[in-house]
């Protein structure tokens, strides 16, 4: 594979990552953004109050939890794909030298 190619697969791998790691954020923002709604206005209701806030806590705790796994996965995957590209590198490195 040409060093060009394998240079602009890096850039599109970078490219990826930022994109995936931005939207998975934003979409956590906005997912806890929504859901406050319904809580913020259960434990205004006393009888129901403090099973509201545990019932938050953990739909926060969970929530965070996924997608923080999301965000793991994208960047184990562009770590991966970084690492064969690595690999693809020497590759073109050493046929370029066995051509000369």
């Amino acid at each position: 594979m040409e060093k060009a190619t394998i240079r602009q697969l890096r850039g599109l791998n970078d490219l990826v990552a930022d994109a995936v790691q931005a939207g998975v954020t934003r979409t956590e923002q906005i997912h806890r953004s929504i859901a406050r709604y319904p809580y913020a206005v259960l434990t205004r209701i006393r009888p129901v109050a403090a099973p509201v806030r545990t019932i938050e806590f953990v739909e926060t705790t969970i929530t965070g939890s996924v997608y923080w796994t999301v965000r793991l996965a994208a960047r184990v995957s562009g770590v991966v794909v970084a690492q064969v590209l690595e690999r693809l590198d020497a590759l073109a490195e050493s046929d370029d030298g066995d051509a000369n």
